[in-house]
């Protein structure tokens, strides 16, 4: 098959950006021409990808969101393709992933945590306006044959809060690179790691993997570490954000156990230092982070909102909470995972369970749906 993949970042860092350059390339293994269609990309060597460049004005979201979807049109139509696969909200597709989650409802639920003049602002942004806009064309106006939601979460709220035959909306669970997340990578890289970041073998290594700090929770994570009865405790944080807004909620003494980091590429080896994994996302579609982190062989903490949630058995992979803004409930959790007799048969559950979600898996239910569409054509 030939198949444009559409997504603004092709790139080596972020949950969703890493789970899109896996799929890409697990198509191509597969034999299958792989187009991205991208703004930003890091450049791929495999002969079956090729990689197109498409402008984006930058000057804000609305502008940016609203050029590379008018510019992508453009490129798409100089070729013939069997499938046109978004990432992104647009205007047209044979198939969108809601890998982004249902924009209305993520509104919806940002609103409950937000004083009543920002939920005025967030109301009439244009940035929303327009996302709200695209969302509902793609869902409502047939302009999009099969829609990819990536929990039974994304579902729910999709057809929550629009009008479309439900056979429209299929559930593929996101896949994991199995072999770069693995337990084993503990041996080589835990210690390196840890002598790195000046964390000794007795503190216990808590790791928060995300960009979009609000809406992962960070602000509740931080200010959970005052109600914690332990102090062997080092978090650290990997993503792209303003860290002085956040910092701020944890005191002075505790602000000196918490490392905060850019992403990198070798995000592997963190989740080989650390010891369990946190993310009380407010919203979250599915968290590829807290995958890559159970194939690492971590036990987790995620919330109630998240779509991972529902693969988790609670207490036997990890922790779900039902309510990820209290700071209170955060810290129990974290309370419970720092002994070791816990957390690892937890940790080894969490493994067998990542490995039910590879990127084999995900490539071939997609191709199904595809095949199906191209039968219809």
């Amino acid at each position: 098959m030939k198949i444009a993949v559409i997504r603004q970042k092709f790139v080596n860092y972020g949950g969703a950006e890493q789970f899109v350059s896996g799929y890409a390339n697990q198509l191509a293994n597969m034999g299958h021409a792989i187009h991205i269609f991208a703004n930003q990309w890091t450049p791929s060597n495999h002969p079956n990808i090729k990689i197109h460049s498409v402008r984006a004005i930058k000057r804000n979201s609305f502008l940016r969101v609203l050029s590379f979807a008018w510019f992508v049109l453009q490129s798409i139509r100089s070729e013939s393709f069997d499938i046109i696969q978004s990432h992104e909200r647009m205007w047209r597709q044979d198939v969108y992933r809601a890998g982004d989650g249902c924009h209305c409802e993520w509104l919806e639920r940002r609103a409950c945590y937000l004083p009543f003049m920002k939920k005025l602002f967030f109301r009439f942004n244009l940035f929303h306006q327009l996302i709200l806009i695209l969302e509902k064309r793609i869902f409502e106006k047939g302009e999009c044959k099969k829609i990819i939601a990536i929990s039974e979460m994304v579902k729910r709220d999709i057809l929550k809060h629009y009008q479309l035959p439900e056979k429209r909306v299929e559930v593929v669970y996101n896949g994991v690179q199995l072999d770069r997340f693995n337990p084993s990578n503990r041996k080589p890289f835990r210690d390196e790691v840890r002598q790195q970041l000046i964390i000794s073998d007795k503190e216990v290594m808590i790791l928060f993997v995300g960009s979009g700090f609000e809406r992962k929770g960070l602000e509740y994570l931080v200010k959970s570490v005052r109600y914690m009865k332990y102090k062997n405790w080092r978090l650290v944080l990997l993503g792209k954000g303003k860290w002085k807004k956040y910092l701020r909620f944890a005191s002075k003494d505790d602000q000196k156990k918490i490392t905060h980091l850019e992403p990198i590429d070798k995000i592997e080896k963190l989740y080989a230092a650390a010891d369990f994994f946190v993310l009380p996302s407010i919203y979250e579609p599915f968290g590829n982070a807290n995958l890559e982190a159970l194939a690492s062989g971590l036990p987790i903490i995620t919330s109630r909102n998240c779509g991972a949630a529902e693969i988790i058995t609670p207490k036997k992979e990890g922790i779900i909470l039902e309510d990820p803004s209290d700071s209170k409930a955060i810290a129990d959790a974290i309370d419970y995972l720092m002994d070791s007799k816990i957390r690892e048969p937890m940790g080894q559950s969490a493994r067998l369970l990542a490995e039910k979600f590879t990127h084999e898996r995900n490539a071939s239910e997609m191709l199904q749906i595809y095949q199906k569409l191209i039968e219809h054509k």
